[in-house]
């Protein structure tokens, strides 16, 4: 990653709620710097949920689209948005100020426009829910999902919360209460877990948005497809080599996806993988490469 790319940051607030304003912008940031800023929607509506406060602390340019149609339309005003950003999005293009675009959104209306900027050589990432559609997904060179990541870090900060809450008691107390709340858990888990995948199950059908790829899918890709082509012939392959492959490959995956910081733990945690360090050249360097085989 570039930290030195400029990009231009458009959301579409109309598609997009201000639940996820935290995870953008640190998402982003790894990515390189934001010049250009900008929120499109018609903000007099109530159906948005970001706030003049959000525009102030992020500093955002919001860009208001009035409806040009009827109000008993659910869907009024929202063509005017995409279509602003769009046109904005080919006026910084050809401004030449940047060399990366983020879009953020959850409509596939922008697949053209994000193939469009591909086409320019520009750095383009998308960010939206699970249920942006797949043409969506694949036009951006890297799609970042913030419901998933979204979930991942609060479970994080619950888990913190939770260890530090349980340092504070006795051993005694803390062994009998373990116990209570595992039977609890296992019992509500068992009375809930059928339902949920049902549900997950019916709302995928319904929405017919694509799934996160099973990571066994993931794992049989790069037995049978990329290590056959990567590995040395002791069958060691760079994992970063892996990673860029898969990223190609998949515009939405990210090792955070499936509960693991970092795509090295991802693959450790798998019986069916090796996973060891490369031999570094440069002594200096704080930085750890891996190298990844099958495992016989």
């Amino acid at each position: 990653m570039n930290q030195d790319k400029k990009i231009a940051l458009l959301i579409d607030a109309e598609n997009i709620s201000r639940n996820y304003r935290k995870t953008i912008m640190n998402e982003l940031a790894k990515y390189g710097t934001t010049t250009y800023r900008r929120i499109y929607g018609d903000f007099t509506s109530k159906t948005i949920s970001w706030t003049s406060e959000d525009m102030l602390k992020y500093s955002l340019t919001p860009i208001q689209q009035y409806s040009n149609t009827s109000h008993n339309n659910k869907y009024a005003g929202k063509n005017s948005s995409d279509i602003t950003l769009v046109i904005d999005a080919m006026d910084i293009l050809y401004s030449g100020n940047v060399e990366g675009f983020c879009i953020v959104s959850s409509d596939s209306d922008f697949t053209k426009l994000a193939s469009r900027l591909r086409e320019a050589g520009m750095l383009v990432i998308g960010m939206g829910e699970e249920k942006t559609p797949l043409a969506f997904r694949k036009s951006c060179q890297k799609f970042i999902l913030l419901d998933v990541l979204s979930k991942e870090n609060d479970k994080k900060q619950t888990d913190k919360k939770s260890e530090k809450k349980a340092d504070k008691n006795d051993k005694k107390i803390e062994k009998a209460e373990k116990t209570e709340k595992v039977d609890k858990q296992d019992k509500k888990s068992s009375a809930k877990k059928p339902k949920t995948q049902v549900e997950e199950q019916q709302q995928a059908v319904e929405s017919d948005t694509p799934a996160i790829m099973p990571i066994e899918s993931i794992a049989q890709l790069i037995k049978t497809e990329i290590l056959p082509e990567l590995a040395d012939e002791e069958g060691w392959a760079s994992l970063a080599d892996i990673g860029n492959w898969l990223y190609k490959l998949y515009s939405d995956f990210d090792s955070r996806n499936y509960g693991f910081s970092k795509l090295s733990a991802l693959f450790m945690s798998r019986e069916d993988f090796e996973v060891k360090p490369q031999p570094q050249t440069d002594a200096n360097s704080n930085v750890v490469y891996y190298l990844i085989r099958e495992k016989i």
